[in-house]
């Protein structure tokens, strides 16, 4: 496997052609191999073999399409991060002092060491006539 990683970075330097395909062979391993994605594969499992009438060909299908929503959702995010990055550039010391300030505030909120009041509204309960259904 350490092969294919250092055949995809020196790849990164050759060509253009080449390179655009090591990047999206790095993408595409980025997605198989991150823990993130890996934990919502028993959930999709889980979800096909819960259907009344499951075919093979129905639930390759649904697995199909699950792929298919992950890897367009992550190219979305992407375009919309290199897009941010693009329209601001660099945005110098003081831009990572706020951008780090900010990612400490919330680790320690996540951590339970700083608490912080997010607000919302109070029409959010899921009352009666408000149309809201409380979850299940």
């Amino acid at each position: 496997m350490e092969e294919v990683f250092n055949a995809l970075t020196m790849a990164m330097t050759d060509r253009f052609g080449i390179a655009l395909a090591a990047a999206f062979g790095w993408g595409v391993l980025s997605i198989l191999l991150s823990p993130c994605h890996l934990s919502s594969i028993p959930l999709i499992v889980g979800y096909i073999s819960a259907q009344e009438t499951t075919t093979a060909r129905r639930s390759a299908g649904l697995s199909l399409l699950f792929a298919l929503g992950i890897l367009i959702t992550i190219a979305l995010v992407g375009l919309v991060t290199a897009g941010f990055g693009r329209m601001m550039g660099d945005v110098g010391t003081w831009g990572n002092i706020v951008v780090a300030a900010v990612f400490l505030v919330i680790g320690l909120y996540l951590l339970d060491i700083v608490k912080l009041s997010w607000g919302g509204f109070a029409g959010a309960t899921g009352g009666a006539g408000d149309g809201l259904e409380p979850c299940r």
